[in-house]
């Protein structure tokens, strides 16, 4: 069997390349892939601007989904015509941090990223960083479930420390995939109240808005005097922050939005920045990060299926592989491109 696939070169560089397919061995299992989802990592690692590690040539493609073709003789979790999606996230499973949180494995590498993805006809993947969708699934959806989980496993860690979180206050800063990821598990995942979702881009807001997120309150208005006594208790702000934006300025907004004991969720890569340390002690609030979905593909596939009206927001564009460089061209788009998918 023969696959067709996309790699990477870097400097905005791609390369088709046809591969012989090998039978699957032991607990490894062949997807014929659906769809892989571009995100910002893409983006990067397209540019030849990827920060972190890498190494080219590269089939990209952490965000997929797929349908089971041939199972080797030791799988048990999937079969044959089983539809799917996979972990970008792939952990040893046997370091210290592996039992608290596998997304920081000790030893990990990244699918897509640090090792060749989903970006191709066939590919194979150990049984073990496999998920399978229900029968029904639609396969563009499924397609979601890794931004969707990263979204996810923010919330539940901030629900973890926060178990009164449904009835809190609440701002998602940023309404590209992972905020509007962040505040579809708020609302239909853990049932959050109050949650707003603020961008510098209005049809953004206004989408979040028509999907059920409140009003925008305390962060297009001025916040008084964060540092004064009147300030920290005027009631103004909100309990939980979720940075997604990646952008210094939002972060440094955050610091004066959040109340009192209250906490924000740090989603975006900033390298570097300068904010009030001394806004954070007065307030004796919570700054906290969180990386990467393992853990929490079944819940989102669960909001999937139970939403797919919902969900299928956030999909905004599907390109065939074979227009790849068209596909980056229109995912580069801030304005107009949420998630594009590339279909195999």
């Amino acid at each position: 069997m023969q696959s067709q696939g996309v790699v990477l070169k870097g400097d905005r560089q791609t390369e088709f390349v046809t591969e012989a397919v090998a039978e699957p061995a032991g607990a490894l299992v062949l997807v014929r892939t659906h769809a892989v989802g571009l995100c910002g990592s893409d983006m990067s690692l397209h540019a030849g601007a990827y920060q972190g590690p890498t190494d080219y040539p590269l089939y990209f493609g952490h965000e997929w989904s797929g349908v089971v073709e041939v199972v080797g003789p030791q799988v048990t979790k999937v079969r044959p015509g089983d539809k799917v999606t996979g972990d970008c996230s792939i952990y040893c499973g046997d370091c210290e941090f592996c039992s608290r949180d596998k997304n920081l494995c000790q030893e990990i590498e990244k699918f897509g990223i640090t090792i060749d993805g989903a970006s191709r006809q066939y590919f194979l993947q150990d049984e073990e960083y496999i998920y399978r969708a229900d029968p029904e699934a639609d396969l563009d959806l499924a397609a979601l479930s890794e931004p969707l989980a990263v979204g996810a496993h923010a919330v539940r860690r901030a629900r973890e420390v926060r178990p009164n979180l449904p009835a809190e206050k609440i701002l998602v800063l940023g309404g590209g995939a992972i905020g509007l990821a962040c505040f579809f598990a708020l609302k239909y995942i853990e049932g959050c109240e109050h949650v707003e979702l603020f961008d510098l881009i209005e049809a953004r807001v206004q989408k979040a808005q028509t999907l059920g997120a409140a009003e925008l309150t305390d962060v297009v208005a001025g916040n008084g005097d964060a540092e004064s006594y009147g300030g920290l208790y005027s009631g103004r702000g909100y309990d939980v922050i979720f940075e997604a934006t990646a952008a210094p300025a939002a972060f440094r907004r955050a610091v004066d939005l959040v109340r009192p004991l209250g906490t924000i969720m740090a989603l975006g890569f900033i390298p570097s920045i300068e904010f009030s340390l001394k806004t954070i002690t007065l307030k004796a609030a919570r700054i906290m990060g969180s990386m990467g979905g393992t853990g929490d593909f079944d819940r989102v596939l669960e909001f999937t299926s139970a939403y797919p009206d919902i969900a299928r927001q956030l999909i905004t564009h599907r390109v065939p592989f074979t227009d790849i460089d068209e596909a980056f061209e229109v995912a580069a788009d801030r304005e107009n491109a949420l998630k594009v998918l590339v279909e195999f």
